[in-house]
């Protein structure tokens, strides 16, 4: 790895601590609850057929990997994290899932995968933290078969969310982190325990370009949570009501533009 951007990022998320502290803020009730919802309203809209395999890129503990076991697909679920590979072994074997769900050590900034190799892949918060985010879009592109489908999920700088807070901290000085704007998006840069980490929040409309120069048109573009406020919340009423009007805003609003989650469906031209 020749990018020193990269390689700080990749010794940062070698580190388990990082990976659980995401689990601690993520892994909750409310939100397995609403991603179940989430991968049926996915699932129905692909309607591959029963026993397909799905590539899950940086699929860390493997959360969204099980949600596609027991929907009844096969998974060969990656992450260049050793530490974070054990985490997911660990999961799959305590739900059972072993059968279903294969995993295997690799870079989405050089995969050893052939081209054109798989039907479905799903790249669910991963770019957001790779520097040379145009290789990996490359490399996500390389190995898509033509007529194939790859699903990202990513953080929308124009997000209503987004730009709120932006304003908030620069009126009351509480930005912490590095910020870096870019064609991609903005770059949050986050001096942590194990080290320096990157968290881009997409240029969504630059990100749509950057696939479809490479083959990969939109299917479809869907909100995924309209706000994660509640990471940064304590009072338990107030969290729950956020959940609430995210599953509203997913089942029935169905705007993306403001929402920070983005959910969006490429398919390959043949």
């Amino acid at each position: 790895m020749d990018n020193p951007e990269s390689r700080n990022v990749e010794s940062t998320l070698q580190a388990e601590d990082v990976h659980l502290e995401w689990e601690e803020s993520f892994r909750t009730v409310e939100n397995e609850g609403f991603y179940e919802q989430v991968f049926d309203y996915l699932v129905g809209l692909l309607n591959p057929p029963k026993g397909s395999t799905f590539l899950d890129v940086g699929c860390g503990p493997c959360a969204h990997s099980m949600r596609l076991a027991r929907r009844g697909f096969n998974v060969l679920a990656t992450d260049f994290s050793e530490s974070v590979l054990r985490m997911a072994e660990r999961q799959v074997r305590f739900f059972g899932l072993q059968d279903k769900i294969k995993l295997r050590s690799e870079n989405i900034l050089s995969f050893s995968f052939n081209d054109a190799s798989f039907d479905y892949v799903l790249c669910w918060g991963v770019l957001m933290h790779i520097p040379e985010i145009e290789k990996a879009i490359s490399e996500l592109s390389r190995i898509l078969r033509d007529g194939g489908t790859l699903i990202v999920s990513e953080g929308n700088m124009h997000s209503l969310e987004s730009r709120l807070l932006r304003t908030l901290k620069l009126l009351l000085g509480m930005e912490k982190s590095s910020v870096k704007k870019t064609p991609a998006g903005l770059e949050y840069w986050e001096e942590t325990t194990a080290g320096k980490l990157l968290t881009r929040q997409a240029n969504i409309t630059w990100l749509i370009r950057a696939f479809e120069a490479k083959g990969l048109m939109v299917q479809k573009r869907v909100p995924g949570q309209f706000t994660e406020t509640y990471t940064r919340l304590r009072f338990g009423p107030v969290k729950k009501l956020i959940h609430s009007f995210n599953g509203f805003w997913f089942k029935h609003a169905r705007i993306a533009d403001w929402s920070f989650g983005n959910i969006i469906l490429l398919r390959k031209e043949k």
